[in-house]
């Protein structure tokens, strides 16, 4: 099986493929300037083009090569250039011939604890020059850490970075990957570089015991990293002369950032310490493992399928199709399935229209997941009103929530028919009232109050809104030993009183 590929981008001639992504290819290419191989990331024209609906997809790409643009460092990817031409916008970069952190982590023979202080120290050290520029990278983890075939590690992928200028994401969106990223990525808490030293903790862990230290469903996942403890790492691998390592895991997955090291140089200088033999600047060849893509030629398709007449520049080639894009280097990371919602089926009963109104307008503060949001509310619920008051909360400014509510007029509530008609009626309006939590307190769980509870909590928690719902309500029998347990549940920075009123308003 082969994939055609065009034979340039922009001025640079191709040589293969390197990966791929929902974006766009990375190829291998060749410079002729400076006659040097590079990679060269793209992304689709058409999603380009279509950046009024989702801005962030093309924004990202830019944002990628702006941050990583700005560093010269070792143990960091280098950018060389951002461009355009007629199908496509591209970044060109450093070729790093290599293999990514993973295929270390999963290969028969295990890292020594030397190698892996070799391999930590430099990710330390690139991470600190990056944050004391300005950019905290988000998704550090294995498929974004290049070995090149010296030994050195590489960071790559700054396409989801943060820059001190840079406000291209929701606060409703969950960016890095399930299990890699620090609580308050899942809690719509402040972000800095103590998000990457979380990181580099949970990558420690890894290679020296191999597993993460919160594993099971991403919502598993999820609970554990905001509540939950990790276990000691000398307990999960049952070896004594990993006990120092202990410490250094607890300060680094702290769930507080504030208890975390506060630099990435802080917990280089922690490691280091703990050394009881030299540590290598970089892998000995003996461990390197040989890169998986050989540089493969792109090979001109048969003249019968080719435009005599075309222009040789501009034609496309076939080569054969790279069979391991998960662990080739370079390719571009898949974003959390909260940033993309899901396909949720409207309800039974209800009418796609009636709800899609609703839909939008929450999209105007939440984003896409609105219609996940609303449709989820709508399955316990019989009325427009009452939809909108599930999911009032997660639109965190107090104003335009409150203008949101207003805009719901008279409710319309489901046929018993089961055909998806509504029928307006001015009976069952849901209007609440400064006694509503009073009488709601002493009622017994109902169905559709976790879905009311998770959308009130959105605006809080984020994404682990849901987990913590179904959590409390599973150990709770009335909505007042519901609410306690959601409180219970609070970090220290959030407004408990806030949280509370969003509940109970939900509630009814």
């Amino acid at each position: 099986m082969s994939a055609t590929i065009p034979q340039y981008v922009g001025p640079y001639p191709i040589r293969g493929v390197v990966g791929s992504g929902a974006m766009g290819m990375v190829y291998l290419a060749h410079d002729p300037a400076i006659d040097r191989p590079v990679a060269i990331k793209t992304i689709h024209r058409r999603l380009i083009e279509s950046s009024e609906d989702d801005p962030s997809v093309a924004a990202r790409f830019r944002v990628e090569a702006k941050a990583a643009g700005r560093l010269t460092h070792r143990n960091i990817v280098s950018v060389y250039q951002f461009g355009e031409d007629n199908d496509c916008a591209y970044i060109v970069m450093e070729y790093v011939a290599g293999r990514n952190l993973r295929d270390y982590i999963h290969a028969p023979r295990k890292l020594e604890v030397s190698q892996v202080l070799c391999l930590m120290g430099q990710l330390l050290d690139g991470l600190h020059y990056a944050h004391e520029r300005g950019i905290v990278h988000r998704d550090i983890k294995p498929a974004n850490l290049l070995i090149a075939d010296d030994g050195r590690l590489k960071i790559t992928d700054f396409g989801i970075a943060r820059t001190e200028s840079s406000n291209l994401t929701r606060g409703t969106s969950v960016i890095g990957s399930p299990g890699y990223i620090a609580p308050e990525q899942y809690t719509n808490s402040d972000v800095d570089r103590r998000v990457d030293v979380f990181s580099a903790g949970v990558l420690l862990y890894q290679m020296l015991s191999g597993t993460t230290p919160f594993s099971g469903t991403d919502d598993a996942i999820m609970y554990k990293i905001v509540y939950e403890p990790h276990k000691p790492l000398s307990e999960v691998t049952k070896d004594p002369a990993l006990e120092p390592f202990d410490a250094v895991l607890d300060r680094a997955l702290a769930k507080d950032p504030a208890q975390r090291y506060a630099s990435a140089m802080e917990m280089r200088t922690a490691l280091l310490a703990l050394a009881t033999e030299t540590v290598p600047d970089v892998l000995p060849a003996g461990i390197v493992l040989a890169p998986r893509l050989k540089s493969p030629e792109v090979k001109p398709a048969a003249a019968k399928e080719r435009d005599p007449s075309a222009p040789s520049r501009p034609g496309a080639a076939s080569v054969p199709s790279i069979n391991d894009p998960p662990t080739t280097p370079l390719s571009p990371s898949k974003p959390l399935p909260v940033t993309s919602p899901p396909s949720v089926p409207v309800p039974t009963g209800w009418d796609t229209a009636a709800l899609a109104g609703v839909e939008r307008e929450l999209a105007e503060h939440v984003g896409p997941v609105a219609r996940v949001l609303v449709r989820r509310a709508a399955r316990g619920l019989t009325s427009l009103a009452a939809v909108r008051q599930a999911v009032a909360g997660s639109i965190v400014d107090f104003e335009a929530r409150e203008r949101f509510l207003a805009k719901g007029g008279a409710p319309s509530t489901r046929t018993g028919t089961g055909t998806g008609t509504m029928v307006p009626t001015a009976t069952t309006q849901f209007r609440p009232t400064q006694g509503a939590g009073e009488a709601a307190a002493g009622m017994p769980m109902r169905e559709g109050d976790v879905d009311k509870a998770a959308a009130a909590l959105l605006s809080s928690m984020g994404p682990i809104a849901r987990v913590v719902a179904k959590r409390c309500a599973a150990k709770s029998q009335t909505r007042e030993q519901f609410v306690a347990y959601v409180v219970e549940q609070l970090t220290p920075n959030m407004d408990a009183r806030r949280v509370q009123a969003d509940l109970w308003r939900a509630l009814g």
